[in-house]
Formats: structure tokens, C-alpha cells, sequence
């Protein structure tokens, strides 16, 4: 199988050493409190593969001393197993969505209540590009008037390296992508490396969190968990969603990935926004 940059084949036989993985993910769990036992085991061995590839492993078990020794590829192993991985608007059309449907609806419900509060969590974020994207979607429908509301905007992740680079919020030209220049102008500062304006990051918030093991961030207008559920088995898959949903205030929405949908037991919660782009509005409360 290739990877990285050669073809490596005794790593076939990682397939073989389930009690390397599982020594693995307990090592993970101690040295970082994140537990991996509710993920499948194809995407955490496919994830183990690459990391050993790339250090040139000729086995799972010598790759685990690696780990052991090496706290920085403790820390690379788990980034590759969250897959943080993100970008600026990514899926144009779900932003639209956003801008032209969900959020107008949010801002109409919360301008008639005092006081007028506006709370969103973008749940597993990377690097904080989506953070910032929904950032300027909120900025905007408010017409820039951040006084008329108290606007909380949550963003979460397990891995350390990517909320850093969050909450610095600099990012490369290549980070900004196909971005419009007068975004740009208008929400970042800087050339050749760019930092999201103060008056954007002011209303933002960092920090730790494991989606489906700690407890819910509550009475949310809105939750982005994009391409998270995919790679859970079926109850972590449950515990998950009970979890979103649970945190949700009655009207708000939840946005799953594009090859992610909503499992039979909570389509009595939610009614459908956008069903391609998996956007779904609490009707009801916690499912049986």
C-alpha cells in the first residue's frame, strides 16, 4: 500500500496486530484524555499507517515506541486521526444557506427577546476556518452592529496544534483560498501572511472539547459538526447527536457534513432546512 511518499508493504500486516492498536488508543487516552474506542477501527488503522509510514515503522509495535518516546508524535497521530483539515467557506452553497435562510431566521427570533442573545458552536474546528466564516456570515447578518446583540460564537476541537493556530488567526494566502479580495480587506489584516481583524475575533471562542464524550455547550441558535459522525461507530454516532441536541434551543439548526445524515432515531427532533446540504431545525425536544 503507498504511503506517503513510497510504497511500504510490510504495513499490510498492521491489519493483523489489533492488540498494537488497541495499546494505542489506551496510550492516547492517558497522555491526552481523548478517547478513541468509540471510532471505527478502519479509519484509526488507515490514520496508524500513514503516521508510521512517514516514520518508517517496519512494525505497528516498534511504530507504538515511537509514540511512547516521542510526544510530538503523540500529538501528530492524533491530528491525523481527527483529519484536521479545513477551509474558508467550504462548500460555498451550505454558506448560502446560512446567510439567506439560517441566519436572517436567528436574528428575527433573538431581536424580539431581551436580552437579545445570539449563541453558535462550530464543533470539531480545525483550524478555525469555518469559526471564521461563520464569523463574518453573523458579522454581516447584523449589519456590522455587534452592540445589538450579545453574539457568542463557540469553537472546539481535541487537538492542540489546531486550536493554536485557531486562535491565533493568521493564516497564508494559500489558507484564503479562492476568498473575495474585498473579504479579504475587510476581515483580515496584513500581506503574505493575513490575521483576522480584532472586531471578528472579539466575539469568538476557543477551546477543548470532545464532541462526543464532554458535555454540550447549551441553548445554541446554531451547531456546525461537519464530517465528524463518519468516523464514529453507531453509538458514538447516537451519543453525538443526543448530545447536539440537546444543546440546541428550540428554532436552531444543526449542520452535519454532506455525506453525513441524520439517523432514524432523531428525524422527530429536527425538521428538514436543507436536506443536500444537511441542515436541520429543532422542532421537538431530547428523542427517546
Amino acid at each position: 500500500m503507498a504511503v506517503g511518499n513510497g510504497h511500504l508493504p510490510h504495513l499490510a500486516t498492521l491489519n493483523e496486530s489489533p492488540s498494537e492498536v488497541a495499546r494505542l488508543i489506551e496510550l492516547i487516552r492517558e497522555r491526552r484524555g481523548f478517547d478513541l474506542s468509540s471510532y471505527k477501527r478502519g479509519s484509526l488503522t488507515r490514520s496508524i499507517e500513514r503516521r508510521a509510514g512517514a516514520r518508517k515503522a517496519p512494525s505497528l509495535e516498534q511504530y507504538r515506541a515511537i509514540v511512547e518516546q516521542d510526544d510530538k508524535e503523540l500529538d501528530a497521530l492524533l491530528s491525523e486521526i481527527t483529519v484536521a483539515y479545513s477551509t474558508f467557506f467550504r462548500d460555498r452553497e451550505l454558506f448560502e444557506v446560512l446567510r439567506h435562510r439560517v441566519l436572517p431566521e436567528i436574528v428575527s427570533r433573538r431581536e424580539q427577546e431581551t436580552p437579545r442573545r445570539i449563541r453558535a458552536w462550530s464543533a470539531a474546528c480545525a483550524g478555525g476556518e469555518e469559526a471564521y466564516s461563520l464569523a463574518i456570515l453573523l458579522y454581516e447578518a447584523l449589519d456590522g452592529r455587534l452592540d445589538r446583540f450579545d453574539v457568542k460564537l463557540f469553537a472546539t476541537d481535541v487537538d492542540g496544534a489546531s486550536l493554536a493556530k485557531a486562535r491565533a488567526g493568521r493564516y497564508t494566502k494559500e489558507d484564503l483560498g479562492e476568498l473575495d479580495p474585498q473579504v479579504i480587506e475587510r476581515f483580515f489584516t496584513g500581506k503574505g501572511t493575513f490575521t483576522v481583524r480584532e472586531f471578528l475575533r472579539s466575539f469568538v471562542r476557543f477551546g477543548t472539547h470532545n464532541v462526543f464524550t464532554d458535555p454540550p455547550i447549551s441553548r445554541l441558535d446554531l451547531i456546525t459538526c461537519r464530517n465528524v459522525l463518519i468516523y464514529l461507530q453507531k453509538e458514538a454516532q447516537i451519543q453525538t447527536l443526543r448530545y447536539l441536541c440537546y444543546g440546541l434551543a428550540p428554532g436552531g439548526c444543526l449542520v452535519l457534513g454532506k455525506s453525513e445524515k441524520l439517523r432514524a432515531e432523531f428525524e422527530a427532533a429536527f425538521e428538514p432546512v436543507s436536506e443536500k446540504w444537511r441542515v436541520y431545525r429543532k422542532i421537538e425536544g431530547l428523542p427517546r
